[in-house]
């Protein structure tokens, strides 16, 4: 069996073990994770709207978005439930079944990739919610974000669902360009390039 086939077999693998392992805990994390995207989105629909009618509420791993009628009522406009964000996990066993990774970088990536996952996910609540406004008409869109309404739907799932796989890619490729140079090397030669060999007598003492 090739190094090649070895080395993608066992980063499957783990990505797996790992996966099975923290999927479970995904229970106990998502109203934490939850309450947190809703309290950094809560400022952000505060920037972006003129009426200020948007009310965020975590509720037990579920993020409600509750639209202001007047003073005193709200009403229920979309929600999204604990599994919306459940992304995380599968990014983080991907960083922990990448190869060529020390620990200290490997915990180092897997922590910027989670901010960074992080704040698409604050984004995309605000972005899926304002598009809503606007494909509900209940805002004052614009012209130009009428006419390309659904070219913004589509723009905003794109980047919700190749998100993650972007973000671990531009965060490990160092690690898998590692990988590769490992395999090109000699055997019992790790991250060095096979070269020609010299001619006897070439080499000085």
């Amino acid at each position: 069996m090739s190094r090649l086939v070895r080395g993608v077999g066992r980063f499957f693998l783990l990505f797996v073990l790992v996966l099975a392992v923290l999927t479970p805990l995904w229970s106990l994390a998502a109203p934490h994770y939850g309450g947190w995207v809703a309290g950094v989105a809560r400022p952000l629909f505060h920037a972006v709207e003129r009426a200020d009618v948007t009310v965020v509420d975590a509720r037990d791993g579920e993020v409600w978005i509750l639209r202001r009628l007047d003073e005193q009522r709200v009403t229920p406009f979309l929600y999204f439930d604990r599994y919306t964000f459940f992304a995380l996990i599968p990014l983080v066993a991907l960083f922990v079944a990448a190869p060529g990774l020390g620990v200290w970088r490997r915990v180092v990536r897997t922590v910027l990739g989670a901010v960074a996952l992080f704040a698409l996910h604050v984004g995309y609540l605000v972005a899926a919610v304002e598009l809503a406004y606007a494909a509900a008409g209940l805002s004052a869109s614009g012209a130009f974000l009428s006419a390309t309404l659904e070219g913004w739907q589509v723009l905003v799932r794109v980047l919700w669902e190749a998100g993650p796989l972007l973000i671990w890619i531009a965060l490990s490729a160092c690690a898998w360009r590692r990988f590769w140079c490992d395999l090109r090397a000699p055997i019992g030669v790790p991250g060095v390039l096979a070269r020609e060999a010299a001619p006897a007598g070439s080499e000085r003492g």
